[in-house]
């Protein structure tokens, strides 16, 4: 059995051949004694799945950034927006007055009727309808990929800063 030693410098030396190990090239990297080599066990199917595990933090992140509506920055906070443009459409169908002052992205407020907060959820479902296309579509991308350096290369896109 090859053994590896741990030198009082933190370095380590392959114990048969007396050869300083460089460094660990990557986290999937694991050191051959025998071969006196660092071999890489990522795999094909391994990456794909790390791949779409990246990607849905991404999606995620992206369907709660702010979004825009109607020139303003808001927040995306699914359960507020939602609960506020049911209680909007509740009063609409109603024929109710309906007003609420909303705190944007900015700090400073808006007051919206109900057509207005029924369109900042709209735009809301619209953002997050949005996400879920794109990652769609890298789902795809992923299942195709033949190789390691394929999959590495699929990102999510950069989006502008509004």
């Amino acid at each position: 059995m090859e053994t590896i030693v741990i030198n009082g410098d933190g370095t380590q030396t392959n114990e048969r051949t007396g050869k300083t190990l460089p460094p660990r090239p990557g986290a999937h990297h694991i050191y051959d004694a025998g071969a006196d080599l660092w071999i890489d066990t990522k795999t094909l199917e391994g990456t794909r799945i790390s791949t779409w595990a990246r990607i849905k933090l991404a999606r995620e992140a992206a369907e709660l950034s702010d979004f825009t509506c109607a020139g303003l920055r808001y927040q995306a906070d699914k359960a507020r927006i939602t609960g506020a443009a049911h209680m909007a459409l509740l009063a609409q169908v109603a024929g109710l007055p309906y007003s609420i002052d909303w705190t944007l992205s900015d700090n400073t407020t808006v007051a919206l009727d109900a057509a207005g907060m029924i369109a900042v959820g709209a735009a809301l479902v619209a953002q997050v309808s949005g996400a879920f296309v794109i990652a769609r579509g890298l789902r795809e991308l992923i299942a195709a990929a033949a190789t390691i350096e394929q999959l590495d290369s699929i990102v999510w896109p950069a989006t502008e800063a509004a």
